[in-house]
């Protein structure tokens, strides 16, 4: 999912995403595969977080094109934990560069930095947990932009939970909303199997996702 929530891996624990996502524009394919999202947790309350995408684009008429993209450092302090009320935020700011100037000069990465600055927050509504992120994308070479989303999750079998998510973007002169829903599948104790497919609705235009798609595996250790 692109909406994030407080939860972190608990104290020296890992949590390694391993997954292929991908947006079908008019224009392109656009596909990360890998998408490689590596988190630690330092402590119980802070995940340090480091996420590498291999990015790879085909337009119409082109071969395909893959290259590094953009890559994520970040640090999530989950500031309110109250437990009994099943309520607690949190705060992830994450910086994101690109190690290779030619990725930007072909398209497959965002030139120049970007900072993220979100805050999150989850609760339990009778057998539905809801979590909920907005956030300011500050871009150094670029609009500026606005992310925001909501995520409601149900258990709807044996190890399987059932979400649905509604996220949107927002920068000036245009604004999409994803509308997507997946499974989280437990295989076993510390594997899980992520996956699910949406689109964007908003003004038509050559970047608007006409079909979005993610498949993934975590681990827990």
């Amino acid at each position: 999912m692109m909406t994030d929530d407080p939860e972190t891996p608990g104290a020296n624990h890992w949590e390694i995403n391993i997954a292929a996502l991908g947006d079908h524009t008019s224009a392109a394919w656009q596909i990360t595969a890998p998408n490689l999202d590596i988190n630690y947790g330092w402590g119980d309350h802070v995940q340090l977080t480091l996420q590498l995408p291999w990015n790879s684009i085909h337009e119409s008429g082109e071969t395909w094109r893959s290259g590094l993209g953009t890559s994520q450092a970040g640090v999530k302090w989950r500031f309110l934990d109250i437990e009994d009320a099943g309520f607690s935020m949190s705060t992830f700011p994450q910086f994101g560069w690109n190690w290779r100037p030619s990725s930007a000069d072909r398209g497959l990465a965002a030139s120049g930095r970007q900072f993220f600055l979100p805050l999150e927050a989850s609760t339990t509504v009778r057998e539905f947990t809801l979590a909920a992120e907005v956030g300011r994308n500050f871009v150094s070479e670029g609009p500026n932009e606005w992310l925001g989303g909501i995520v409601v999750a149900h258990t709807c079998g044996d190890g399987l939970e059932c979400v649905a998510e509604v996220h949107h973007s927002a920068v000036p002169h245009n604004s999409q909303t994803l509308v997507d829903a997946g499974v989280h599948w437990q295989l076993r104790e510390s594997l899980f199997v992520l996956a699910g497919a949406g689109r964007e609705f908003g003004p038509s235009n050559a970047d608007q996702s006409r079909f979005h798609f993610f498949l993934g595996l975590q681990l827990l250790r």
